[in-house]
């Protein structure tokens, strides 16, 4: 090999090792690379969380399961820190459970399996000690009810989106009351003028559901 050969190869095996490294330092940012900030939940912007949410409603209204996807990872990596691949993975689930539930009006059972798999998600990337299938039946349950003409009001919805909160996590019914009330308002209201929503009424709750749910939350985590 001449000297000048030489240099080329060394050259291209330096290019090598540079594309290898760029292209798993781009893989890294893509599927695991987390937000900055401590993993715990209630630690979000509860405004970005709350606009996100808001989107996912309408996207599911309106029958279109890749825009609630595509908020749902934003709203999930807000508010549980989750990589890329953990939001997209969860957000596959609950866009389609979300969509299909607009949909049905009988057997909601249908779309427990993708509540359940998200629920799991949770789980696992917060090293919760909650099981997924107790979670995801009482989030279904509070949706059914919803939809019962002689149960969807506030005081009998609020329980059992406080069931829920107590499941997943493990706060108290006085400390999260608030958080259930406000967001049993905002679904309500939501599924009274669902086709021409109040977002400025409809944010406003979810901004305050959000934000006493993350008081409860912070109440919650042992103090360092």
């Amino acid at each position: 090999m001449t000297p000048l050969s030489g240099t080329i190869a060394a050259m291209l095996s330096v290019g090598r090792i540079v594309t290898v490294t760029v292209i798993g330092v781009l893989v890294y940012t893509a599927f695991w690379a987390v937000p900055p900030g401590e993993r715990a939940d209630g630690l979000y912007d509860v405004e970005k969380v709350a606009a996100s949410e808001l989107a996912v409603w309408r996207a599911a209204q309106a029958q279109e399961e890749f825009g609630a996807f595509l908020n749902l990872v934003a709203m999930l990596r807000e508010e549980h820190r989750y990589s890329w691949f953990r939001a997209a993975q969860a957000s596959f689930h609950l866009a389609r459970a979300t969509t299909t539930f607009v949909g049905l009006r009988s057997r909601y059972e249908r779309v427990l399996p993708d509540l359940e798999d998200a629920a799991a998600v949770h789980k696992a990337w917060t090293d919760a000690p909650f099981d997924p299938a107790a979670v995801a039946r009482a989030q279904l349950t509070w949706w059914v009810t919803r939809r019962l003409p002689n149960l969807n009001s506030v005081d009998q919805l609020t329980p059992l989106i406080l069931e829920e909160y107590a499941l997943r996590y493990r706060v108290t019914s006085g400390a999260a009351v608030e958080a259930a009330q406000w967001r049993a308002q905002a679904v309500l209201l939501f599924d009274a003028t669902g086709t021409d929503p109040n977002v400025a009424e409809l944010t406003k709750l979810l901004v305050e559901s959000h934000r006493s749910l993350a008081r409860a939350l912070a109440e919650r985590r042992p103090v360092r």
